[in-house]
């Protein structure tokens, strides 16, 4: 490294302009360092396969948990309450606590301590206790948030890194990068689904129940359900085999990401006292109401809103109600594979197409399966039409979350921390809002509370994008390394 270079009081992301230090009367240069990397190309993609894989061998656990809580968990209400729990209280951690723990022990710890914190909810899913599952699901609540941003950082910052050694520009290395983060959150439902159809697969000469099909899809009622054999949860001995698979997958991602994620070091930042804390919390309030954040806010609450419908009401309403709580995994694989190959595309798209283009795809096809399910009748007579649906379904998520999350990282370079906090603070909301109404509202209000989220956001996003247009050319994006950075 370079070693009489004035030290550049700003983040490890910065627009590559003039800055003003403000201990100092003179204006010094944030040199770039594109031809001396701090990280080389081969070490950053191993970074990034180490952080996506174990995210996967994790997650894989709590989303197909998630996909069965309506079901499996549905004595009492307890799954879609303690969904509810979760994002309530993720939302609040999103929001407060990732600027302030990357910044004072940097992400790499961030995700570790994150994960030991929210492992004990997929156990407590082996015997189900209100008070236990509800501490449980606070707790991975409060893990969640931080887990969520320093996990978008870190992709954030290897991205930078990485634009800054080859000649593509930072848009479309932002859209692969993320497009691989998605490919393995998708992959989360491939394989969990797998498993639990596996566990879960019934005696063959259960008698499966088809006279109350005209109660399922649109017109599906909890409470009209409750002689339907198809959504008899599974037994215990099934329930504890499942979830201890889950919970050593989670044990696994913890050891070898202690072992083999590298810390950025240049992500942590000096500062102390409460008065780092009122300025984290002000920050973040802050970036609440600059126009481009408010503008993306419909539209970030939405992919909150569109994830838990499926993982709630798609899951029970349409695939449980009519075919059996077995069919659940096996038709969420569909899901989570289409999903996964949308996530590998979608960064040569945008590179054809652009952003725009790709996220007005995934708007269309999400109105047209809503259209869908308000008019088809589920029937096992005609299995490809879940499936359908399902891989559709996850065309659009993947789409949103990969794309969506990389347009945090573009529009705010030089506010990243409070912008993904906010970026997960509304899409927590969409998760929240989704299971706080899931046993009030019928599966009609709840496609069009989505409709109305996903015409609105994608009006304020065109709006956010057509004033970008407009503006002055965006700088050029710089990665300022730090002297700890072999």
């Amino acid at each position: 490294m370079i070693n009489s270079v004035v030290e550049c009081p700003l983040p490890s992301l910065v627009a590559g302009e003039m800055h003003s230090n403000p201990s100092s009367d003179t204006e010094v240069e944030c040199i770039s360092f594109k031809e001396k990397p701090i990280m080389s190309k081969g070490r950053i993609l191993k970074n990034l396969f180490v952080l996506n894989f174990f995210f996967c061998l994790f997650y894989t656990g709590f989303w197909a948990l998630t996909n069965l809580q309506s079901t499996m968990n549905a004595k009492s209400g307890m799954g879609p309450d303690s969904q509810a729990v979760i994002y309530l209280f993720s939302m609040f951690s999103s929001l407060f606590l990732p600027e302030l723990m990357t910044d004072k022990f940097g992400c790499k710890t961030v995700i570790i301590v994150s994960t030991f914190i929210c492992l004990p909810y997929i156990a407590s899913n082996m015997y189900l206790r209100w008070d236990t599952f509800m501490i449980s699901s606070a707790l991975y609540g409060l893990g969640s948030g931080p887990f969520s941003a320093a996990q978008t950082i870190y992709i954030d910052e290897l991205a930078t890194r990485f634009q800054g050694q080859v000649t593509e520009n930072i848009e479309f290395i932002m859209a692969c990068f993320f497009g691989v983060y998605t490919f393995f959150m998708e992959n989360t439902q491939v394989w969990g689904n797998a498993v639990s159809s596996w566990v879960l697969q019934p005696d063959k000469h259960v008698h499966v129940n088809f006279s109350r099909r005209a109660l399922c899809g649109v017109h599906f009622e909890l409470h009209g359900n409750e002689t339907n054999t198809n959504l008899i949860p599974p037994t215990e001995s099934a329930r504890v085999w499942l979830v201890s698979i889950y919970v050593i997958m989670g044990l696994l991602a913890l050891i070898f990401w202690i072992i083999f994620l590298d810390p950025l070091k240049n992500d942590i930042k000096e500062g102390n006292g409460c008065s780092t804390v009122s300025d984290r919390i002000r920050g973040s309030l802050k970036h609440f109401v600059t126009p481009q954040q408010l503008l993306l806010i419909p539209i970030t609450i939405y992919m909150g809103l569109e994830s838990a419908f499926y993982s709630n009401d798609y899951t029970e309403a349409y695939i449980a109600c009519s075919w059996g709580v077995h069919h659940v995994g096996f038709v969420t694989v569909c899901f989570g594979v289409c999903g996964a190959l949308m996530s590998l595309l979608v960064g040569p798209l945008v590179k054809c197409i652009s952003q725009m283009a790709v996220l007005i795809l995934a708007a269309c096809a999400n109105v047209s399966v809503c259209i869908v399910l308000y008019l088809w009748q589920p029937s096992p007579d005609f299995p490809p039409a879940y499936f359908i649906i399902a891989g559709v379904w996850g065309m659009g998520d993947a789409i949103w979350w990969s794309q969506v999350t990389a347009l945090y990282g573009l529009m705010f370079p030089n506010d990243r921390e409070a912008a993904f906090s906010n970026l997960y603070f509304w899409s927590f909301l969409g998760f929240f809002l989704s299971y706080s109404y899931a046993n009030y509202f019928t599966v009609a209000v709840k496609i069009n509370i989505l409709l109305c989220f996903l015409v609105t956001g994608m009006i304020g996003y065109l709006i956010g994008q057509i004033k970008i247009k407009c503006a002055p050319a965006v700088t050029e994006y710089v990665t300022i390394p730090n002297s700890e950075d072999e």
